[in-house]
């Protein structure tokens, strides 16, 4: 879309920042005060405890503690809005390692899919595959339908639910695999799903989160 275009559509659609809702220029992701804000909930993947588990992933590139403008930036991408989604692609790029050679994400069941008419973690690996030059595979892992939703499950029922996700029977032999998905709670589902990549013939996976809870609460300027 040309300039004078995007001005005229943000005059009767303007844009607004999805962490805070404040009124932003029409090519912004997001507003200073809530970059600033995300920039106190910086964490790195040693921040994450993985209760002694050995973890089947070869790295991890995490951004945010869930908390403040991280959580309300990842409510906002589970409603659909692509600002934060967009922006956090911008911050999690420099983390991917270079050996990468494509994009995957954890999936969501296709009646979901077709309510919803996208899925959050497929928007972040696509906006992450644009700054990387990767190619985005969305054909290597499935999630059978159910009404339970993963975050309404105690940590201790977790493990059961990623057994949801299954392989496509697809072959990537050879592949160093990254895995994207929104948050990094428990780990259940990212490792259930690395295993289920490396089953199918991935040399080694990565994965990458917007946000992972810990323990400590990072501080929210």
């Amino acid at each position: 879309m040309n300039r004078p275009a995007a001005l005229l559509l943000d005059i009767f659609y303007p844009n607004r920042c999805d962490c805070c809702g404040e009124r932003i220029p029409y090519d912004a992701l997001l507003c200073e005060p809530c970059k600033a804000r995300l920039d106190a909930l910086r964490i790195s993947a040693a921040d994450w405890d993985s209760g002694s588990r050995p973890l089947p992933w070869k790295s991890a590139a995490l951004l945010y503690a869930y908390d403040g403008a991280a959580r309300t930036g990842v409510l906002a991408m589970k409603d659909g809005r692509r600002g934060f989604c967009a922006y956090a692609a911008k911050q999690l790029a420099p983390l991917i390692p270079p050996e990468i050679t494509c994009i995957t994400y954890v999936p969501v069941a296709k009646s979901r899919r077709r309510i919803q008419g996208y899925a959050h973690a497929e928007s972040l690996a696509k906006y992450l595959a644009a700054e990387l030059h990767l190619p985005v595979r969305g054909d290597l892992l499935t999630e059978t339908a159910g009404k339970t939703r993963q975050h309404d499950l105690p940590a201790a029922e977790r493990e059961q639910y990623a057994a949801r996700f299954l392989a496509s029977g697809k072959r990537i032999d050879g592949e160093t695999v990254l895995l994207t998905d929104d948050i990094l709670t428990t780990g259940a589902t990212l490792r259930h799903c690395t295993k289920l990549l490396l089953d199918a013939g991935a040399e080694s996976v990565h994965i990458a989160a917007v946000c992972a809870g810990i323990r400590q609460k990072a501080e929210n300027g």
